[in-house]
């Protein structure tokens, strides 16, 4: 059974327009040795510099306009059943200052259905296997990039594959719902997909061509220049432009990532039936 707690620290933000992004407790703290003190908090763990990233948005987006609606709303979900363990990580995300809006403690086996009950657009694991199970079951998942830079925190940064973006399933048409080739929880991924996009593009649309703190990239590593303007031209479609395109046509995507350092990558198994 689920139970969730609201972070008295952080302003709640408003749930209609608030694009709410649920983040795995192992990627916000590190597991940690048993004699560490349980009066201490929890160690950092790889989702800080996006979790970082994600609170200068919201702050340069509320600096922009103070009655902003459409910002980022994290969740943490966390299997954790101890009430101590449950206590030391809320008082470990305050100790840090993190901008995480409510706390999802449930069941592993519940932790999918909690997601859709909270209207969660996105969910981020360091842990392929959580993404593949959230996306087997219709949920837009993502990675959350373990090397991202520690000083990239203020600029978020989005990768998407070009590779899966431009493939033909993922055209500017309707997806046909009697289509049995695929399944519908592909479908419905993809779909998920494309609204968080179309979210991401209207929130970097509030800025500046320059001096952004949102920033996102197109990356197609195998399939050919065609594919990647079909990408481009998808991403366009649902109201994304992106600020960065590399079309490698074969070669190692791994420097561009280093170069590029995202936060959070759209890898192509997110899209395949």
């Amino acid at each position: 059974m689920a139970s969730t707690v609201l972070n008295s620290d952080v302003q709640q933000k408003d749930s209609r327009r608030a694009v709410a992004i649920a983040v795995a407790s192992h990627a916000v703290f590190d597991p940690e040795p048993g004699d560490t003190p349980a009066s201490a908090p929890y160690r950092r763990g790889a989702a800080f510099p996006f979790l970082q990233a994600i609170k200068r948005v919201n702050e340069r987006l509320l600096e922009k306009n103070a009655s902003e609606t459409l910002l980022f709303d994290l969740v943490l979900l966390s299997a954790t059943s101890g009430t101590e363990q449950q206590s030391r990580i809320i008082t470990s995300t305050k100790h840090y200052g993190l901008e995480i809006g409510s706390f999802c403690f449930c069941d592993t086996e519940d932790s999918l259905e909690t997601l859709r009950d909270k209207k969660v657009k996105l969910f981020l694991s360091t842990d392929s296997a959580d993404v593949s199970k959230a996306l087997e079951k219709g949920i837009a998942a993502a990675l959350l990039n373990c090397h991202a830079a520690p000083q990239s925190t203020e600029q978020l940064r989005v990768a998407f594959s070009g590779d899966a973006v431009g493939h033909p399933d993922f055209s500017t048409a309707t997806l046909n719902p009697e289509d049995v080739s695929e399944s519908h929880s592909a479908r419905s991924a993809r779909d998920s997909v494309r609204r968080f996009a179309a979210l991401v593009g209207e929130m970097r649309r509030r800025f500046g061509v320059e001096d952004s703190p949102l920033s996102t990239c197109l990356i197609t590593s195998v399939a050919p220049r065609e594919t990647c303007i079909q990408a481009l031209k998808n991403l366009r479609a649902w109201g994304l432009a992106v600020d960065e395109a590399y079309c490698l046509a074969g070669a190692p995507r791994g420097p561009i990532l280093s170069l590029v350092k995202p936060h959070v990558i759209f890898t192509d198994s997110m899209f395949t039936s």
